[in-house]
């Protein structure tokens, strides 16, 4: 991993609320500024996402390979080493992500004040505080997990005892009411995105502990809920739009390609079959890496520009950057 400082500043951002517009603006500047860093930090957990992806579909060819070849009609065997590196992939992931959310937010909010740091400052401020940052991801996912895991057990005592009551057959009347909790837990889940949205940028740039980081984030969202959810759909519209060219692109290559495979005859089982399959995994999988990384960024700096316009309607002022030079 490089030590890189960022390409072209954007300049220190101007003082004083922005509109929608504004931020929108800000966003795409400091995305074309400092693409390199951004893109640098998100490789993080790109690299591990791909590297799970790669594990498990070699595992799962590996369990299934004679189904698909022909040779078995029976079912899968997964080996144990499948189901052990599912479980570190759950305890790993994360800590990965633990690292990355406030490594990028603090090289993004830094660079909307102008500010320049590097790959490894943004890293090493998420390695210093590292408790800190498990603490408030434990505390945001307790949020979510503690009213589902109440609601859940309340459904199913009611439709144990329903059951008993009405049977079977009167047990299609809960279809209903699951949609609905479903709904609700939908909307739920948004809120409280919503609500803790600058948690890590309050934890980083005023060195919060987790709880009051939490406690920061819903003062600084208190009123900007909608303006923070039309910001952030925008920015997935957008992502989205970009992942779905990058795809576009691929198939048409991948068409191209195997047109020209199919008028040079290329063979199943050949060597030249099997280069292109490779090919084509590979080209994927950068499609893949690629969408992610740019939608990371994006959202990284989204937040970023939305943490100091609201410290600067809410407070009247911008944070103070900290661990890094200004740029010139």
């Amino acid at each position: 991993m490089n030590d890189f400082a960022t390409s072209t500043p954007s300049g220190p951002a101007p003082v004083a609320p922005k509109t929608f517009g504004q931020i929108l603006d800000r966003i795409f500047r400091l995305m074309r500024a400092h693409l390199r860093l951004f893109l640098g930090i998100a490789a993080v957990p790109t690299t591990f996402i791909i590297l799970v992806v790669a594990a498990m579909l070699g595992i799962m060819y590996a369990a299934m390979g004679p189904q698909l070849a022909g040779n078995s009609a029976a079912p899968p065997v997964f080996p144990a080493g499948y189901w052990v590196a599912l479980i570190l992939i759950e305890l790993i992931s994360p800590l990965v992500y633990v690292l990355y959310l406030p490594a990028a937010s603090y090289a993004a909010t830094h660079a909307d004040l102008g500010v320049s740091v590097t790959l490894l400052q943004a890293y090493g401020v998420a390695w210093r505080r590292f408790s800190s940052f498990l603490w408030l991801m434990i505390l945001c996912s307790l949020f979510v997990i503690v009213p589902v895991a109440v609601i859940a057990a309340l459904v199913g005592l009611g439709a144990l005892l329903l059951h008993n009551v009405i049977g079977n057959n009167g047990m299609v009347f809960l279809i209903p009411l699951l949609v609905l909790l479903y709904i609700a837990f939908a909307v739920y889940c948004v809120l409280i995105m919503l609500r803790f949205a600058l948690a890590y940028q309050a934890c980083v740039m005023e060195e919060l502990t987790a709880w009051d980081s939490l406690k920061r984030s819903a003062k600084l969202t208190d009123g900007a809920k909608g303006r923070i959810f039309l910001v952030l759909l925008l920015v997935y519209a957008i992502t989205y739009i970009v992942t779905m060219v990058c795809m576009l692109v691929f198939f048409m290559v991948g068409a191209l390609g195997a047109l020209v495979a199919i008028l040079a005859h290329v063979s199943e089982g050949t060597p030249a079959f099997f280069i292109l399959i490779g090919l084509a995994v590979f080209g994927y999988l950068l499609v893949f890496a690629i969408s992610i990384l740019i939608t990371y960024a994006a959202y990284s700096t989204a937040l970023a520009v939305l943490y100091n316009d609201q410290r600067l309607r809410k407070d009247g002022l911008l944070p103070a950057p900290a661990h890094a030079t200004e740029t010139a």
